[in-house]
């Protein structure tokens, strides 16, 4: 069994506004769909070894992985991984 992730509307719009100076639009495509690549299997695998739970904050109470320097906030309800927001690198 395999768990769904599932990326909530506002953060799919934050990822497709988020761009490169050092590089074309087309380059930070690739980054961002490679980044969704290796995102998904890492949060659908039933042993999540990697990920932390904020304890205070904005995003108090959720979990949170690493990829690519980009902080991915998440929770786990039932089999379904809610993507709740993603911080670019350097974003507070």
């Amino acid at each position: 069994m395999q768990r769904l992730v599932l990326w909530s509307p506002a953060v799919r719009n934050k990822l497709s506004q988020f761009r490169s100076e050092r590089f074309s639009p087309e380059e930070t495509f690739d980054f961002i769909s490679q980044l969704i690549l290796e995102t998904e299997p890492v949060l659908s695998n039933l042993i999540l070894s990697k990920a932390y739970t904020e304890e205070g904050g904005t995003y108090a109470g959720l979990s949170r992985i690493v990829v690519k320097r980009f902080r991915i906030y998440f929770e786990q309800q039932e089999n379904d991984v809610w993507i709740f927001a993603v911080l670019f690198p350097g974003e507070k």
